[in-house]
């Protein structure tokens, strides 16, 4: 097995803060970060990484949020946004989010306010075989209660579609990618009903699998990429305390890597970069706010 690295980049760039997911563009080979929670205040914030520089590309657009999801069409060349939240702290619906962007490297536009109803904390990726993003699971409140979906979702640019198909419980706080070599989006993990869980599922465009339920501990918050050969895993939060070990998925089995990388952390951002095979990591939070740029690579 290949050895894999981490390294730490430069510290120049977005303020520290967790929450700023991340997705990578490919049409213009950039990883594309936005929103997330800085100190007690919400973010709006778009910054592009090109391997070596942050760059700030906009502040006008979606609202300002946390708990929300993105995913890269590569189709038709846009970071589509969904969801989240404009409060920090427990989660209340009148706060939670239902509308859809998309940034096309210019400039947002929002391009759907119905679909799926709003949520916070659920996960999306793009199938590039169905030409579809999936969304799955996401948290929000009602009668002061939290309530967890267990709904699957496509969007085609257009519409949102419910897919009508039966998968894994209702859950927050997880990760879904997509292994373009076996056509499956996968899922691990994040909380039901305030149980952490460490089961992992595939999602094959029309049924949901759920192929372990050993793995990585139990956890919510963590990254999750897939980078060309495998579905790679860090950090995350179980209620306790901050992971900062690495995982990867080959379809059959996880399997811990080496831990030396990045300190403890969850709700960091993590996208792969294809054209120079780096997964790349920023910021999260420990006992604060963080603010560094990581990098992973497998080394033969």
């Amino acid at each position: 097995m290949a050895t894999l690295l981490w390294i730490q980049k430069q510290d120049i760039g977005p303020a520290a803060r967790h929450s700023f997911d991340l997705v990578y563009d490919a049409a213009r080979s950039r990883v594309v970060g936005f929103g997330g929670q800085i100190g007690q205040t919400l973010a709006r914030d778009t910054w592009e990484w090109d391997g070596g520089n942050w760059t700030q590309m906009s502040d006008i657009g979606p609202p300002p949020r946390l708990g929300h999801a993105l995913a890269y069409d590569a189709t038709r060349q846009r970071t589509v946004l969904f969801g989240g939240t404009t409060k920090i702290g427990v989660i209340e619906a009148q706060f939670v989010l239902g509308d859809t962007w998309e940034w096309d490297g210019e400039a947002w536009t929002q391009v759907a306010d119905t679909g799926p109803i709003p949520r916070a904390f659920h996960a999306m990726t793009y199938d590039s075989k169905r030409v579809r993003t999936l969304l799955f699971g996401g948290v929000t409140e009602r009668q002061g209660r939290f309530v967890n979906f267990a709904d699957s979702w496509s969007w085609d640019g257009n519409e949102w579609t419910e897919q009508q198909d039966a998968g894994p419980p209702g859950r927050n706080g997880h990760r879904l990618v997509y292994d373009t070599l076996r056509d499956r989006a996968v899922l691990f993990g994040g909380t039901t009903d305030a149980k952490l869980v460490n089961d992992t599922w595939e999602h094959d465009g029309s049924l949901w699998t759920q192929m372990a339920d050993t793995g990585p501990d139990p956890r919510v918050a963590y990254g999750m990429v897939y980078n060309d050969a495998n579905t790679l895993l860090f950090g995350g939060f179980n209620f306790a305390d901050k992971f900062s070990d690495t995982w990867t998925w080959d379809g059959k089995h996880w399997t811990q890597r080496q831990d030396i990388g990045p300190s403890k952390r969850s709700s960091h951002g993590m996208a792969y970069d294809p054209s120079r095979k780096r997964t790349v990591l920023f910021g999260g939070n420990s006992d604060q706010d963080l603010g560094d740029t990581w990098e992973a690579f497998e080394r033969p």
